[in-house]
């Protein structure tokens, strides 16, 4: 069972279809984000917007709700982001209100923001944070840090973001979560660990960049279908500063199926009930896993030699 519906659509419902036992019922927050400059502070727009939707995803019987990449702090706010990132431990003032709306609602938030990390000051990560009905659960920091040229552009995250290190699974009421961030389904090692380590299912929030459709499209099949997993993706939509964001979420089954989808360059709020004995139900009929040869790939796990 899926579903998508929008935003007004989500405020004006008021008895949602009941949610299949042993499934997570998905709401994917496609929103467009403000950015930073040396003046403004994009967060109160964006929380504001933010609490909202948790609202409207409550109302919708949402398990989880998801936003796109840097969704708080603006995925552009790019050099400004020493002055508009936020801190987690102890939680910020904005923080702290997206906590407290997953506690009041009794659901699970996954949020994009530019966060400081905890040692060196000034450290900032793109971060994607998971709160649940009982606090913090955890954060998962962007490992793949583009720096690329593409078309009539140039990824400058490197610029403003320090990579993270770890490739976390985060048990929850749930079920297992494993959260990555945009580019880093462009590297099929992190969705396979990441199931190997046991996720039921894999969310990657994004600010997914026009011109990357078909990419997109193509790499959220074969990391569904190539480790019989959920895969959704939400990303950010709009204009900021001179790229478009063009959203496009999704929820993509163990089977590389399209179940749920947004809209394109425009807001959308995406509902669908995950089913997660449809996992086991692939990988019992597909045997991926246990046909793997692990001794055979051990050149993936070597450093790529000087050139």
């Amino acid at each position: 069972m899926s579903k998508v519906i929008t935003r007004q659509a989500a405020e004006e419902r008021s008895t949602p279809a009941p949610k299949k036992a042993g499934s997570v019922r998905v709401a994917l927050v496609q929103s467009k984000s403000d950015i930073g400059t040396a003046t403004y502070d994009p967060r109160d727009a964006n929380l504001g917007r933010a609490l909202a939707d948790i609202e409207n995803a409550a109302a919708a019987k949402a398990d989880l709700v998801v936003f796109g990449e840097m969704y708080l702090s603006g995925y552009r706010t790019d050099e400004w982001l020493h002055k508009w990132a936020s801190t987690i431990a102890p939680p910020d003032r904005h923080v702290a209100a997206v906590i407290d709306a997953a506690e009041r609602h009794g659901l699970h938030v996954i949020m994009g923001m530019g966060t400081f990390g905890p040692g060196m000051p000034g450290d900032v990560y793109n971060t994607a944070l998971l709160t649940g009905p009982n606090g913090i659960i955890g954060a998962y920091r962007k490992t793949h840090v583009a720096a690329f040229t593409y078309f009539n552009g140039v990824a400058t995250e490197r610029c403003f973001y320090s990579p993270g290190k770890d490739l976390p699974v985060f048990d929850t009421a749930l079920g297992r979560i494993g959260i990555h961030i945009c580019y880093d389904m462009s590297f099929p090692e992190v969705a396979r660990v990441q199931a190997l380590k046991g996720a039921d299912f894999l969310v990657n929030v994004s600010a997914s960049a026009g011109g990357f459709e078909e990419y997109w499209e193509h790499g959220m099949f074969m990391r569904a279908a190539e480790n019989c997993i959920w895969y959704m993706v939400c990303s950010v939509v709009g204009m900021q500063r001179n790229d478009r964001l063009f959203g496009g979420s999704r929820v993509v089954d163990p089977d590389g199926k399209v179940v749920a989808i947004g809209k394109f360059d425009e807001e959308d709020f995406v509902v669908a009930d995950v089913d997660l004995d449809a996992q086991r139900a692939a990988r019992a009929t597909s045997h991926l896993f246990n046909t793997r040869q692990p001794e055979i790939y051990r050149a993936i796990a070597d450093p790529t030699p000087n050139p």
